[in-house]
């Protein structure tokens, strides 16, 4: 197919410009109730900011302990009494007015990670987090107890013998929750107790593990469905660890909105809206916009291939907008999984855009009854078309483009140091004008050589691009005229002395009419909501649009000529500039 054949001919050049992702931003809030003593917590979120002293400024912590796995195992529980600071298995924080502060050696908290809260006087509170929503794989420290939480879900919370049946790494008899006199006690009734939402326990691990429940969660990257500015699908993986059916369900959320933001943390982007997802259903693609159940068999896996929307999800009018949410997964049997979205969006329209015309439909310029109906074809006429679209809004009809970049230049990090750090980042650029090849560089490699990427349309014979008129979402229009004596008018053949336009001694060009004519072929572009080709596709409306085609052809014949079809549309640059501004 043409646009699968386009995209691998452009995509290795703009990859990299195209698929930067912007800092998460799927928000969500966390409250975790402190009773006054210790506490065991596990964070859901990235609080934002992590600092401890924001995180903890109106609780009234004593102290706040992280373990720090990576340094020893532990073969037995401690009571949180007998913890001192500068024990090297232990990260602690003590508050600013704490006369312990200077031992405080932690500094920040993390989603995914389990604490040991400590909180002074004699009323309970609620610690409320709000940040990024995380999904990290629990990390088992192997042939040790392990502090830890998990994704429980808090109207089905499950019991510790269900929850950790299907591993053998797990041996419930050796799991410890934190009582509210502050002692860890052991679980002696896995069958009966269950887990808490926000809670951490000290659990025994045999040997080397990847256990997070008996429903998990498999992303193609880490971090969640980050589908930047390039990617359109991504597959979620499900994966039943236990010896019964499951049936998953997804459910599409949004994540808290930017004015319920932190004012200080203004260094986070604001979402533009939440992202519009289509799941794939055999061979079509269905709206996510209600909540999809999966069936998963004992212990067994399955794959949801997920499409993003961007033709769904709000305009915005920025070049790269930013759209988060939620996709929350859950087995109705105590696990619930809150997987981060994130995807950006161009909702100007700026950029390159290459696809295909198919003629189904020409006018019978000599039929005397009606020369100015399109009648059907006995086959197709196929050919390329290329359209940019300047961050102005200005469109324009091209006959070739080529594809260079500017390499980034660097500076050193500090005076004499030997770090360099990027004082000005590259950036690809589109020229269409060939004497302005020498100033740029390639972006492949051919022959040993780096060169540009040309994608050009030979039905076009224009030298220079033409203007559009219209918009995207109606139309566009051009009228393409060629002169009699223009280089590239088809009537003209240099080595044909019919054709040649000279005259019979070759000193001297003939009019127009005798050897060569003046033509115009006026192109309109209409877009349509729907595709013609009846694809449903999941990026059309955003980065793939179209519609219908028309033509009149004129001076090739005594008649109009009329031609009908329709078009295709793919944005495969989001640079908005022809010939960098020259």
């Amino acid at each position: 197919m043409f646009a699968s054949r386009l995209f691998r001919i452009v995509l290795m050049a703009v990859v990299v410009g195209l698929c930067t992702v912007p800092a998460d931003a799927q928000w969500a809030r966390q409250v975790i109730p402190l009773r006054p003593g210790w506490n065991a917590v596990f964070f859901e979120v990235q609080p934002a900011p992590n600092s401890c002293e924001a995180v903890f400024k109106t609780a009234p912590v004593k102290s706040v302990w992280a373990w720090n796995e990576r340094f020893s195992s532990a073969q037995y529980v401690r009571d949180p009494s007998t913890l001192v600071p500068e024990q090297p298995e232990w990260l602690v924080y003590f508050p600013s007015y704490s006369g312990k502060a200077f031992l405080t050696d932690l500094f920040a908290v993390h989603g995914g990670r389990a604490y040991l809260i400590e909180l002074d006087g004699e009323t309970p509170i609620d610690l409320e987090l709000s940040g990024d929503v995380v999904l990290r794989e629990t990390v088992w420290l192997a042939n040790s107890f392990n502090l830890v939480g998990f994704n429980v879900d808090p109207s089905a919370p499950p019991t510790f013998k269900r929850f950790f049946a299907p591993t053998e790494a797990i041996d419930t008899d050796a799991v410890y929750r934190l009582s509210a006199s502050g002692h860890w006690e052991r679980v002696t009734e896995p069958a009966s107790e269950t887990l808490n939402h926000g809670e951490a326990y000290w659990v025994y691990c045999e040997g080397p593990s990847t256990y997070s429940g008996p429903l998990s969660v498999g992303l193609e990257s880490p971090g969640g469905l980050a589908y930047g500015r390039l990617l359109t699908e991504q597959m979620l993986r499900l994966r039943n660890d236990s010896s019964a059916p499951k049936r998953v369900t997804l459910r599409l959320m949004p994540s808290m909105r930017p004015s319920s933001r932190p004012a200080d943390n203004v260094a986070e982007p604001l979402a533009a809206g939440g992202v519009a997802l289509a799941y794939n259903r055999v061979f079509a693609w269905e709206p996510l916009r209600e909540p999809l159940t999966v069936t998963l068999e004992p212990e067994s896996e399955r794959g949801v291939r997920l499409a993003v929307l961007r033709g769904d999800m709000a305009p915005s009018g920025s070049p790269n907008a930013l759209y988060t949410s939620i996709l929350e997964v859950m087995d109705g049997d105590g696990s619930l999984y809150r997987v981060p979205v994130s995807a950006t969006k161009n909702s100007t329209g700026a950029g390159l855009w290459v696809g295909t015309v198919v003629l189904n439909a020409v006018s019978e310029a000599a039929n005397p009854e009606d020369s100015t109906t399109p009648t059907p074809t006995a086959s197709e006429m196929r050919f390329r078309i290329i359209v940019h679209v300047s961050d102005e809004g200005q469109a324009h009809l091209l006959q070739s483009v080529i594809l260079m970049q500017v390499q980034p230049t660097y500076v050193p990090e500090s005076p004499g140091s030997g770090v360099l750090v990027v004082d000005t980042p590259g950036r690809y650029v589109l020229l269409t004008r060939d004497d302005l090849i020498p100033q740029y560089e390639g972006v492949a490699m051919r022959d040993g050589e780096i060169v540009g990427r040309r994608i050009s349309s030979p039905t076009f014979g224009f030298s220079t691009p033409v203007p559009l008129t219209g918009t995207s979402s109606t139309l566009f229009e051009a009228t393409v005229v060629m002169a009699h004596d223009d280089p590239l008018n088809p009537f003209l053949h240099r080595y044909h002395p019919d054709h040649d336009n000279l005259n019979e001694r070759y000193d001297d060009t003939l009019a127009e009419g005798k050897e060569s004519f003046t033509f115009s072929r006026a192109v309109t572009l209409r877009f349509t909501a729907d595709d013609p080709e009846g694809l449903d596709v999941p990026g059309w409306g955003s980065d793939i649009l179209g519609g219908t085609y028309e033509e009149k052809i004129t001076g090739v014949h005594q008649n109009e000529i009329y031609v009908q079809g329709r078009f295709r549309l793919n944005r495969v640059s989001d640079v908005g500039t022809l010939n960098d501004g020259q």
